[in-house]
């Protein structure tokens, strides 16, 4: 089964990578609904810097795995996920 990580719109380098490394990817703001109920659904959450606390969205990620791809690279963004989700 393959991960799924919610990402944000404007990084879709990344969003091309994530998927080529085997990674269900989800945009953020058009598809992904965070709730309480529906976060635990999601590994991982990608966001740009000015999405930092898109919707109060940090108060509702619990387990997730939240990467602020400001400053990096496609590459450090999946070598990072594959660290940190094992």
């Amino acid at each position: 089964m393959s991960r799924r990580v919610a990402i944000s719109e404007s990084l879709t380098p990344v969003k091309k990578m994530l998927h080529r490394a085997g990674y269900e990817v989800i945009n953020l703001e058009n598809e992904a609904i965070f709730s309480e109920t529906d976060i635990g659904e999601y590994d991982a959450v990608v966001i740009s810097g000015i999405d930092e606390n898109m919707a109060g969205m940090h108060d509702i990620l619990g387990q997730a795995v939240v990467i602020n791809a400001t400053g990096k690279r496609p590459e450090e963004i999946v070598e990072e996920l594959h660290s940190r989700l094992g």
